[in-house]
């Protein structure tokens, strides 16, 4: 069990992420791998991603394959949508960080003798676990992203009416089957079953908690980074039967564009819409303006931001580009 102890301030310092994670799809999307069985909606994607792996994916698949544990240093605290700079912090990783990680479960045999070489931080190593996270990447989450990106804002926008309505106590009692939360004067416990055996309790003192929400992770995970908020990973209620690729929209718009015109589903700024899809704002823009001049998306101003929303033409296609 994994118990948040938080107090007022943590509760006014909560925070509700509007994108996915891509590093953290990518480890759940890993571990989803070895379950012998996953959600009716993840089956055909199970079987699907399976049949795709390739030897040069190992070096990363090797570090999912333990239930119930996944590597922090994989996971860096920013948690982006930028597959690019993700990577970047995770090369990052300093030596003694991979040590303390990997030694362990290498001498305890969770995990193969051939992750001693990144254990130690070798440069070659470094290298393939990286070309390996972009070679899996490519087959298990890029033709997916439009559609986990659309689930995630669809939870993220109910969450957000929730906590303007009725406030984050209930958001937060609500949040997902997996979490208990109870509230009693200034304190407050959000707690879960966890794959460890033991008990752990958090305290962030202040810090806050930062809500991310996951359409692969199976159950509520916790990054803790001592300089930042507690970091609380939970999974979205999936609205759709199966995960899909919603190849036949981008087949029709582009790939990128079909990503832009589903992550306005939660009216974001033009800034907000290239940190989510992973481009330029300069080429969010474009975008933008060729998906309004063909009436998919309206644009307007509040204060000093440009945000977008979609049309109900925009939406009619965002849903028959995405149907089965």
């Amino acid at each position: 069990m994994t118990t948040l102890h938080l107090n007022a301030t943590d509760l006014s310092r909560t925070v509700l992420r509007s994108a996915p994670s891509v590093l953290l799809e990518l480890g759940a999307a890993g571990q989803r791998l070895v379950e012998a069985t996953v959600p009716e909606h993840l089956t055909a994607w199970q079987a699907r991603t399976r049949a795709a792996l390739r030897p040069r994916m190992r070096p990363y698949l090797d570090l999912c394959r333990l239930p119930g544990w996944f590597p922090d240093f994989l996971t860096p605290p920013r948690l982006g949508t930028d597959l690019t700079a993700a990577l970047d912090e995770v090369a990052a990783t300093p030596a003694e960080a991979l040590a303390a990680e990997l030694r362990p479960r290498i001498e305890a045999g969770d995990l193969p003798p051939r992750v001693g070489a990144l254990a130690v931080g070798e440069p070659a190593a470094r290298h393939r676990l990286r070309a390996a996270m972009v070679a899996f990447h490519e087959v298990a989450v890029a033709p997916y992203w439009a559609t986990i990106t659309a689930a995630v804002h669809a939870d993220r926008a109910v969450r957000g009416h929730t906590m303007v309505d009725v406030g984050i106590d209930r958001v937060l009692r609500d949040l997902s089957p997996y979490l208990s939360w109870t509230s009693s004067g200034e304190g407050y416990q959000l707690s879960y079953e966890c794959g460890f055996a033991h008990r752990i309790d958090l305290t962030p003192a202040g810090r806050g908690v930062t809500l991310v929400p996951s359409y692969l992770v199976p159950r509520p995970c916790v990054l803790d980074d001592p300089a930042g908020p507690l970091v609380l990973a939970y999974p979205i209620r999936p609205t759709r039967r199966e995960l899909t690729s919603g190849k036949p929209l981008a087949d029709l718009l582009g790939r990128t564009r079909a990503a832009v015109l589903g992550a306005v589903a939660d009216g974001p700024s033009t800034s907000q819409l290239a940190r989510t899809v992973g481009i330029s704002v300069a080429s969010a823009s474009q975008h933008t303006t060729t998906l309004r001049s063909a009436g998919l998306i309206s644009t307007d101003r509040v204060g000093s931001a440009v945000r977008h929303t979609l049309t109900p033409l925009g939406e009619h296609l965002l849903r028959a580009g995405r149907a089965r």
